[in-house]
Order: structure tokens, then C-alpha cells, then sequence
């Protein structure tokens, strides 16, 4: 059943205040301590849709705690890829691992180019939602409160989705997917329909959380200069296998229109943008 939702004399400001950290605090100790991230291995993946090869023996690891963007052309398999390793698909062939210190069952999350939010439900009980049906509604509606403060809504918990700008309810988004404390947190082209600026700054805030928490990330883009803004490392996929594995080698915090950045993005778009020869 979904988490019920606010009642109209909850007094909604005295929990965010009770919740939320103080303005420069380190993050909540349990937030620190849940934040290991998960390490993903593939060996010899692939998979096929109809006899059609989307990707063919990939051979890949990802440390605990890196963060990656994959890019490439659209249809060359990125969303197949991360679809594989959240285990929403099978793969045809080889093997997929996972390693993670932590003692429960590495948590795998994902947040989408939509921010796909229950109309009906209040902001904090959206994000209730991804603590699915275990615990007290008083447990979880005090973690979604704090995470709702990490990323900057305290004030529109009791908000409805339809009231929020498009970049409050990708926050939303963000803070459901957060909520569990995940060890890996997909993103697949969660900001692809944000204003320029607005983009920048949910940039910035996915970063920060990820420092602070240390999760892996796996981001899917088509937005060259993000993946290199965001990333450790980048993997370009082409024809269905990895042709370019790249190490941004970048100190943060980074700013747009570095030349360091700009001589990246610009091999990967050479890469990507160069003529194939005639079939």
C-alpha cells in the first residue's frame, strides 16, 4: 500500500526543522555510513532482441564508488546496458557480479529522464515511496524528510507534484531515488529535458550528494559535455561494444568551459561524428 498521505493539520514545518541539517553540517551519519558503493563486474555480456545483437561480449568493471557516463549514439545499447546491470533484464550470454562491503543486499535505484511522481500523493509520501513496505510510516516519513532537505525542498513537502517547476519534481525524483540509501544509483538522461541552468545546478547537486554519500553512479547521456562535467570515467559504446574507455582526469569541483574538458569532449565527438566507411 502507498504511504498515506499528509494530513492537512500535520505540522509539516516543525518536522522539516527536526529533519533537515544544519546549513554546512557534514551529512547525517547514517546517510555517510549506508554510502558504500556496490563494484559491477560483466564478463563476456551480451543481448539480443529478436535475433538483433544490441551488445555483444562485454567484458567491464566499475569500482565501488566511481562514477560513469555512458554515451553514444542513440540505439547503440546504453539503456541496455544499465537496464542489465539493475537486473531489469537478462542478459543472453556472460555473467554479471556485484561487490559491496556492506552486510545487507547491494540496493540498486534508478531515476528517469521522467520524473514519473503519483499525482495524487504529497511530495514527502513520493518520496516515502521508495522505501517500499518495510518499516513504521513514522521512520520513513522522517527519512524522506531528510533526504527532501539534502536536496533543497524542506518547504514543499506537503506540496503536490502539480504545483512544482520541472526542476522540483526531478528533485523529488532524485530524493525517491536517495531515500533508500542505495549502493548504486542509475541515471538514465535524468535531466535531458531541464532548462540550461536548471540542468547545471541539478549537475551540482547530484555530484555533491555522490561525494558525500560515495554510491556508485552509472550515467546514460547523450549530453558529452555533462558526461565529462559529472564523470570519473567515460564509456563511449559503439556497435554494441565499449570503443572508448575514458578516464576524466579533471580535478573538481570542475567548471564549465575548462580546456581540459573541452579537449575531451571534443576527442569523443570526433570519435562519434567521424565518417564510417560506405556498407
Amino acid at each position: 500500500m502507498l504511504a498515506t498521505t499528509l494530513s492537512a493539520h500535520e505540522d509539516v514545518k516543525t518536522a522539516v526543522r527536526r529533519a533537515a541539517p544544519r546549513a554546512g553540517a557534514a551529512p547525517p551519519e547514517a546517510t555517510r555510513q549506508a554510502g558504500e558503493g556496490v563494484g559491477v563486474t560483466l564478463r563476456g555480456v551480451s543481448k539480443s532482441f529478436d535475433g538483433h545483437v544490441v551488445l555483444s561480449g562485454l567484458d567491464l568493471h566499475i569500482p565501488a564508488g566511481q562514477f560513469v557516463a555512458v554515451v553514444g549514439r542513440s540505439g547503440c545499447g546504453k539503456s541496455t546496458l544499465l537496464r542489465l546491470i539493475l537486473g531489469l533484464e537478462a542478459p543472453s550470454d556472460g555473467r554479471i557480479a556485484f561487490e559491496s562491503r556492506a552486510q545487507r543486499s547491494p540496493t540498486k535505484r534508478i531515476m528517469f529522464q521522467e520524473p514519473r511522481l503519483l499525482p495524487w500523493a504529497r511530495v514527502v509520501d513520493n518520496v516515502a515511496v521508495g522505501l517500499g513496505e518495510a518499516g513504521s510510516r513514522a521512520a520513513k516519513r522522517e527519512r524522506a524528510l531528510a533526504v527532501l532537505a539534502e536536496v533543497g525542498l524542506a518547504e514543499k513537502v506537503g506540496n503536490w507534484p502539480a504545483t512544482l517547476s520541472g526542476g522540483q519534481r526531478q528533485r523529488v525524483a532524485l530524493a525517491r531515488a536517495l531515500v533508500s540509501r542505495p549502493g548504486l544509483l542509475a541515471l538514465d538522461e535524468p535531466l535531458g529535458a531541464l532548462d540550461a541552468l536548471t540542468r547545471i545546478e541539478m549537475q551540482a547537486m547530484i555530484e555533491r550528494i555522490w561525494r558525500a554519500q560515495g554510491f556508485t553512479a552509472i550515467l546514460v547521456t547523450h549530453d558529452v559535455a555533462e558526461a565529462a562535467a559529472m564523470a570519473d570515467r567515460i564509456l563511449v559504446v559503439e556497435d554494441g561494444r565499449v570503443a572508448l574507455d575514458l578516464k576524466v582526469d579533471v580535478p573538481r569541483p570542475r567548471r564549465h568551459g575548462d580546456p581540459d574538458l573541452a579537449a575531451l569532449e571534443g576527442r569523443i565527438l570526433d570519435h562519434l561524428l567521424r565518417d564510417r566507411p560506405p556498407a
